[in-house]
């Protein structure tokens, strides 16, 4: 799990630091103080085996925020990040030829070349030795190429799940054969739900749902945005074991009423499931359930972090742990 993350250089951030991370962190904050921007940094490095995995993240980022494929450069150019995982430091930096400053000898063989003219490229570091380096082609044709290689990372953005995209997260938890415990979850927030399952009708798939009283059968778009947001959530989180999951204003489509209910599923499974888990809010509410649910299980590993911009309009942390952050709620702070 990361225990510290540091950005240099990234969108509106520049010399921030993490510390004291736990296994869910909820991420609050006024409006663009750089919440889902925190986020995608964590995807992308978090998830950055290579460089060429660090390229494919940043592409889905731009395709998620509708960007275009020639504004990637100025993404790589302002690049500066790094965290630690397990003990290892992993930094990635942006270089122009004339700055390498380091010993190419340190890669290996099949990494060994001359940067030619006024070429640039990526280097990726373990613990300050050098893991990997690429070549960083401006108007690359293949700078939106997304290969379906399986991450231990998983990004869910703040936009309501189409049918399409849920029936393909399903089929995740079919390919794992934990129907039946993805369906003990999902009752949590609707008891009348007995069974869930792909169909596809005019060339469209969707989840059909089953409800017990009375008995019938729906698509799951018919039950509301909040069932369809907590099959996602659940899809992602079971399908993720031993990973990290992040996930983009938490609290879209889910009635106040059922956020207790979804942070006390949420909190069994990254237990269960040794996940990480990084979330942000706009709200108090959803701050508040996580806390209830988390003393009702004796669940302590959480960090709030409240982001906000200094009197130089720099974006800082001010970061609690679990006992501060009961503290301040009974006192009744303002926990954003």
């Amino acid at each position: 799990m990361i225990n510290t993350l540091e950005i240099n250089e990234y969108k509106g951030f520049s010399n921030f630091k993490l510390d004291n991370l736990s296994q869910i962190n909820i991420i609050s904050g006024k409006n663009n103080t750089g919440k889902t921007a925190l986020l995608e940094a964590i995807s992308i490095l978090k998830s950055s085996d290579n460089l060429r995995t660090f390229k494919k993240n940043i592409a889905l980022i731009f395709k998620s925020r509708d960007l275009y494929s020639e504004d990637l450069e100025k993404y790589f150019e302002d690049i500066n990040l790094s965290m630690t995982i397990k003990d290892v430091n992993i930094k990635i930096e942006h270089h122009f030829k004339d700055e390498l400053e380091i010993d190419i000898e340190q890669l290996d063989k099949r990494l060994q070349r001359e940067f030619d003219g006024s070429e640039e490229f990526l280097i990726m570091y373990h613990n300050d030795k050098v893991k990997d380096i690429m070549r960083f082609e401006r108007r690359s044709e293949s700078a939106f190429y997304v290969s379906r290689e399986k991450s231990d990372t998983a990004f869910i953005d703040s936009s309501k799940p189409n049918n399409s995209d849920l029936t393909t997260l399903y089929s995740s938890i079919q390919d794992l054969g934990i129907q039946d415990k993805f369906l003990t979850y999902l009752q949590i927030i609707d008891k009348n739900i007995i069974r869930i399952e792909p169909q596809l009708r005019e060339r469209k798939s969707f989840l059909r749902v089953t409800l017990e009283n009375p008995y019938r059968s729906l698509f799951s778009s018919e039950l509301g945005e909040g069932t369809n947001r907590f099959i996602e959530i659940l899809c992602v989180l079971l399908s993720n074991a031993n990973g990290t999951v992040l996930i983009d204003e938490i609290e879209n489509g889910i009635h106040y009423t059922k956020l207790y209910d979804v942070w006390k599923a949420i909190i069994e499974i990254v237990q269960k499931e040794t996940i990480q888990l990084f979330v942000t809010t706009h709200d108090d509410e959803s701050i508040e359930a996580l806390l209830k649910a988390s003393q009702d299980r004796a669940f302590e590993k959480v960090t709030s972090i409240k982001l906000f911009r200094d009197e130089e309009n720099q974006i800082q942390p001010s970061i609690k742990k679990f006992e501060i952050l009961e503290y301040g709620i009974e006192q009744g702070a303002d926990v954003r």
